[in-house]
């Protein structure tokens, strides 16, 4: 097709600094409660424990952040909002030993683009301080200012010179709601620093706390401090610390598994996986777990460069990092017993860091706690010392405890069926010749009788179980006809180099041709997918292949595996209880419990015998 000659391409040109710098702001700065992510981050790095937020109009009409930081010079001031303008680098070298939150220096520069920006400033050792406005990428002046410590921005009218942007924002009550949000993300990784914040109200106060004590703040209600449990690990250039709720804590959702990667909060979905991995055992599809994981690493391999408001991550080390996270969760797991199960009448979902009894507090001013909450997050230890065990529950919210009130939204008392969950006595009750099979109960449940105790075993699942043991100890390995040959980038390849064994114990045989080209050449008989999707499996999770290993042979289990409904003779119904009570630990390859436990004497107290 012959070109129109009458349409002409314009020259290009360099744009003018006002065009640019609004386009680069529109890329850090996209609605308020980015503001306040990077006026925080600029408080945290320069030392600050304590900071005030405040805002109206949901931030479009006024940001204020004042902390106690060490403050600016009037040269700095001169400088700072200028684009690529910052203190924390000074060359590609510091850029990857940068430990600071911020670094590039955009976020004055951006803020300064779009909005009428305010800051006054001083530093502990002058005797005046100094406020400089600039308005819309032009500055209108440094005058002195009142010696108040550290310092004080104020950004006003935000995106008044871009209407367009202005009326995509959202109504102020979502606004102000993603603005806490932010903050609550910031607090998690620092609990030594004191929060305040408001909007339009009395504000809400997050007093420094240790670590465990700052989540439950941020978590609130949905998972009390007394469920929370701290634990940790290292590998190699990092460490890994970790506040995991108790697995009966549990949600329909991700939401409350929280990733920071050096203090940063991240979508590192990676990582994710890691936490819901762990979990599985012990919680069944569509539920997912409460933990906060906070990865510190060396700087040199991490990079946040890659994301204008550095939500996204990339590690050099992530599948080292994912395996190492699943190891140390799975042994708190393991090492926590299950004593109890209880049943409620539903699931309960709670809002995004909703405040309660164990969640922020609220205020007539800036510091004073409510009488609802203990001071300490020792003395919510304490009261939690003095309650019964905490009891493994199939639900999402916390049990009432005697010394937790019932207020309007909590669930009205509701009849439990519990009962004791002992391996040792099942074990015992396997072998014993006095097990005996009552029946089945709504053609789903065995019932078995043993001395004083009921059995009640979901025919389903435990038969799932014993297929998925086997299916994991019996492999068969099918050799390729013809290998499949496939490319992966250098980093790809040596990792894949370092977990060739590991895929050779499930069955999936290949090795390294050169450089980056790989053969595949057998895949494990049980899989259902071809060549192509193993392939693809692990390229994608690189030594991260058990977890594709267990998924596959737990959908095989569950297909062949016994339904509820199905008729089950009393004599296979014995076998498959005693193999069932041996299973260690006691649940299916999707985490839901195998069987629970009732005594006479529990069933008597139910029916008011005793």
């Amino acid at each position: 097709m012959d070109r129109d000659p009458s349409v002409q391409r314009p020259p290009v040109e360099i744009l003018a600094p006002e065009v640019s710098r609004r386009i680069a702001a529109g890329e850090v700065i996209e609605r308020p409660a980015s503001v306040v992510r990077e006026l925080v981050d600029n408080s945290i790095d320069a030392g600050a424990d304590a900071i005030d937020i405040s805002w109206t109009g949901g931030g479009a009409d006024l940001l204020r952040v004042h902390d106690n930081g060490c403050g600016l010079t009037r040269q700095d001031l001169e400088l700072c909002w200028h684009s690529h303008a910052t203190s924390k680098i000074r060359s590609l070298e510091d850029l990857d030993r940068s430990r600071t939150l911020g670094f590039r220096g955009e976020a004055l520069s951006s803020i300064a683009a779009v909005s009428t920006l305010t800051i006054t400033t001083a530093r502990p050792e002058v005797e005046s301080g100094f406020r400089m406005t600039v308005d819309q990428a032009v500055l209108k002046g440094i005058e002195p200012a009142p010696p108040v410590s550290g310092t004080t921005v104020e950004v006003r009218r935000l995106f008044a010179n871009l209407p367009a942007r202005r009326r995509f924002l959202s109504r102020p009550q979502a606004e102000t709601t993603a603005i806490r949000n932010v903050l609550l993300d910031k607090a998690m990784p620092f609990p030594s620093v004191r929060f305040t914040y408001s909007s339009e109200q009395s504000p809400t106060v997050l007093p420094p706390r240790d670590r465990i004590g700052r989540v439950a703040d941020v978590f609130g209600r949905v998972a009390p401090i007394q469920s929370l449990h701290e634990i940790s690990g290292t590998g190699d250039g990092f460490s890994i610390h970790i506040v995991a709720a108790q697995p009966e804590i549990v949600r329909r959702n991700r939401r409350y598994i929280r990733v920071f990667v050096n203090n940063r909060s991240v979508w590192e979905y990676g990582l994710v996986q890691a936490v819901e991995y762990a979990y599985q055992d012990v919680q069944h599809g569509g539920l997912f777990p409460v933990a906060a994981v906070f990865v510190d690493i060396q700087p040199e391999l991490v990079d946040f460069n890659i994301h204008p408001a550095k939500r996204e991550v990339r590690i050099r080390s992530a599948a080292e990092v994912h395996h190492r996270l699943v190891e140390i969760l799975r042994s708190f797991l393991k090492a926590y017993t299950v004593k109890t199960v209880r049943y409620d009448r539903e699931f309960r979902e709670e809002s995004f860091y909703p405040a309660g009894p164990a969640g922020p507090t609220r205020s007539a001013g800036p510091t004073g706690p409510t009488a609802s909450q203990p001071t300490s997050p020792q003395q919510y230890r304490q009261n939690a010392a003095e309650r019964p065990p905490f009891a493994y529950q199939v639900r999402a919210i916390p049990p009432l405890t005697p010394d937790s009130p019932q207020t309007e939204s909590a669930p009205p008392p509701f009849p439990e069926a519990t009962g004791t969950l002992d391996l040792e006595h099942a074990r015992h009750a396997a072998d014993a010749a006095d097990l005996h099979v009552e029946g089945t109960l709504f053609g789903t449940y065995i019932i078995a009788e043993w001395q004083d105790t009921a059995f009640l075993i979901d025919q389903h699942a435990a038969h799932e179980r014993l297929l998925y043991n086997h299916l994991r100890e019996h492999r068969t390995t099918q050799t390729l006809l013809v290998p499949e040959e496939f490319e992966v980038t250098p980093d790809q390849s040596d990792r894949l180099l370092a977990h060739v064994e590991e895929y050779r114990e499930i069955g999936i045989h290949f090795h390294r041709q050169d450089a980056d080209m790989w053969q595949l050449t057998a895949i494990p008989g049980e899989y259902p997918g071809d060549a192509e999707s193993i392939i693809e499996m692990i390229i994608e999770l690189e030594g991260l292949q058990e977890r594709y290993d267990r998924s596959v042979l737990a959908e095989l289990a569950c297909k062949a595996a016994v339904k509820g409904g199905d008729v089950v003779d009393n004599l296979s119904a014995l076998e498959l209880t005693r193999r069932t009570l041996k299973l260690d630990p006691p649940r299916c390859p999707h985490g839901r419990p195998l069987w629970i436990e009732l005594t006479r004497g529990h069933l008597d107290r139910l029916i008011g015998r005793r």
